[in-house]
């Protein structure tokens, strides 16, 4: 599961939910990638580029940077 953010309001048919604007959730990658097809499918008259946004990536980045660094730092106190 990955971390989602709606970015407008749109209507998950198999979650039988609708997802407002700036609500965080978790869904996996496929169903995020199958909502977005099928929205410029059906909508993409509207102009509409993206309807969520994922956000547990930029934590993903954050915490390999924050790795980098104290191994880097380890390796120069045993210099």
């Amino acid at each position: 599961m990955a971390k989602f953010k709606a970015v407008v309001k749109f209507e998950g048919y198999e979650e039988k939910k609708v997802f407002e604007p700036g609500e965080e959730f978790e869904m996996t990658v496929k169903r995020s990638e199958e909502i977005e097809k099928n929205v410029q499918d059906n909508f993409g008259h509207l102009k509409v580029e993206k309807v969520m946004e994922r956000i547990d990536e930029d934590k993903k980045e954050d915490t390999k940077t924050e790795g980098n660094k104290e191994e880097k730092k380890d390796d120069e106190e045993a210099k």
